[in-house]
């Protein structure tokens, strides 16, 4: 089941619910003021991918010509 991200708009609270699918857009309680005065929002995602790089002494990458750029670390 997914984590989705409310926000109250009553008080302004923002909480998250583990909620099935089909649940996503049902009415839930603000676990702050107990009000049913909620919506959905649409949450960050953060995704970090590792670049690989090469040992090698060669002219460097395609977007520097000498042979060192801060981009490629070469």
């Amino acid at each position: 089941m997914p984590i989705y991200e409310y926000k109250c708009d009553q008080c302004g609270t923002r909480f998250e619910s583990l909620r099935s699918m089909k649940d996503a857009d049902a009415r839930i309680e603000c676990k702050q003021c107990f009000s049913l005065d909620t919506h959905r929002v649409i949450s960050v995602c953060y995704s970090k991918t590792e670049s690989v790089r090469s040992n090698s002494s060669s002219s460097g990458c395609s977007g520097c010509s000498g042979g060192s750029c801060a981009s490629c670390g070469h």
